[in-house]
């Protein structure tokens, strides 16, 4: 483990609010590895882009609801590599930089606009990160994920979010994207690779190639993949999703597969 410092505070936000800045936070230095929103608490990771070089950093945010108003954010900023013995600050100001950015009023250094109309114009309303229309409230969690095979318009494994709302589950990028309602489903399993190998009808739903990135027994053996069967026009069929959390996987995984276990039971 590198280098690292830590530390929680209180911000004065909601945790939707806190979560939705953070989304947008400086993504010309660092790129977003991983997101798990729940409820009540989320996580998000941080990478600076050039992840190899000896200086490169993780930041680790997680934050707590404690009231309407109020969150509980800790930061924690390590050096990935393990080269150097001292960060030379960096891990500090990272921390600073985060919680500044949390108490800003306004990002960027923007001036503050009224809400009314201004020159006769509408005010521009800024677009939510993977929102697809629908409200952050009915979002009850999402994770990172790739899409490994089951959809029929979707041909090719394609990394990105999949999200549990109340009335299904949806999946896609800032493109394309598909739903899959509580109303068609069958089941969720948790499975691993070598479950994918030993089931014929998900073996053959599931992209080879995909199946062959896990080439030794402990990647085979992890259980980060969701199995959803549901029913299209064609019957009862399957789609496969990979969970590419890397910050306990297994553990984001088990809750998507409750959560989603509950909401169909309702």
């Amino acid at each position: 483990m590198g280098k690292h410092c830590e530390e929680t505070r209180v911000i004065n936000r909601s945790k939707e609010q806190c979560e939705e800045r953070l989304l947008a936070f400086d993504t010309s230095k660092y790129v977003l590895n991983n997101h798990v929103a729940e409820k009540r608490e989320s996580l998000i990771v941080f990478h600076t882009k050039i992840v190899f070089s000896a200086n490169g950093q993780r930041i680790t945010i997680k934050l707590k609801n404690t009231d309407d108003q109020t969150t509980e954010v800790s930061v924690r900023s390590e050096l990935i590599s393990n080269v150097l013995t001292n960060d030379r600050g960096v891990n500090r100001k990272n921390i600073n930089t985060i919680f500044s950015y949390l108490n800003q009023e306004k990002t960027g250094g923007q001036n503050q606009q009224p809400e009314s109309t201004v020159n006769g114009q509408q005010p521009k309303v800024k677009k939510k990160l993977f929102s697809w229309g629908k409200n952050a409230s009915d979002v009850k969690m999402s994770i990172m994920a790739s899409y490994l095979g089951g959809y029929k318009e979707f041909e090719k494994s394609i990394k990105g979010t999949l999200e549990v709302h109340e009335a299904g589950i949806d999946f896609g990028v800032m493109g394309p994207k598909f739903t899959i309602q509580f109303l068609d489903m069958k089941s969720v399993t948790i499975a691993s690779t070598l479950d994918i190998e030993e089931n014929q009808a998900w073996q053959s739903t599931c992209f080879k190639d995909e199946l062959q990135k896990d080439k030794t027994d402990y990647q085979k053996e992890k259980k980060n993949k969701l199995v959803v069967t549901y029913q299209n026009e064609s019957g009862q069929t399957q789609c496969i999703f990979r969970a590419d959390n890397s910050f306990e996987v297994e553990k984001s995984v088990l809750k998507v597969a409750k959560l989603i276990q509950d909401l169909m039971e309702k």
